[in-house]
C-alpha cells in the first residue's frame, strides 16, 4: 500500500493544480497560447507509435476543430510547446495543422502516462479510479 500512496503522491505533484480548466491543455507558439478546457478532449489514451514507443493520442470535441486547426495553420516547422494542467508534456515540431482534431504526443513515457490519467479524468486534480 505504501508503494501506491508514494506513486499517486508522485503523480499528483507531478502536474500542478490549474484553476477553472483554464490551460488544461495549453499550447503555446510564438508566445501566442491557446488553452483547451477540459471538455474540449473527447477522449485520451496511450498507444504505441511506429517505434513501439509510448505516445498520447488525443482528440478533441468538434467544437474545437475548427479553433485548433486555426491556431495551428500557419507555423509549420516551428517548435510549439503543450502543457497539460500546467506540466510540459511535449515540445514537437509542429509538422502541420491540427485539421481532424486528433494529435499525439511522444516523449518521456513517465509524463505520457501522468498526462493521459489528468486527461481522462477531465481535471488536474482529481485522479480517476484505476
Amino acid at each position: 500500500m505504501k508503494s501506491i500512496a508514494f506513486a499517486l503522491t508522485v503523480l499528483l505533484t507531478a502536474f500542478p493544480v490549474v484553476a477553472d480548466g483554464k490551460g488544461f491543455v495549453r499550447f503555446v507558439l510564438n508566445n501566442q497560447a491557446f488553452d483547451l478546457p477540459p471538455d474540449a478532449v473527447a477522449s485520451a489514451r496511450v498507444i504505441k507509435d511506429f517505434n513501439n514507443q509510448d505516445a498520447l493520442e488525443v482528440t478533441v470535441t468538434p467544437d474545437w476543430l475548427a479553433p485548433l486547426s486555426s491556431f495551428t495553420k500557419d507555423p509549420q516547422g516551428r517548435t510549439i510547446s503543450i502543457f497539460v494542467c500546467g506540466a510540459l508534456v511535449a515540445e514537437p515540431q509542429l509538422q502541420g495543422r491540427i485539421s481532424g482534431g486528433r494529435f499525439f504526443l511522444t516523449g518521456d513515457p513517465a509524463v505520457i502516462h501522468k498526462a493521459a490519467v489528468f486527461l481522462a479524468a477531465k481535471s488536474c486534480s482529481a485522479v480517476p479510479n484505476s
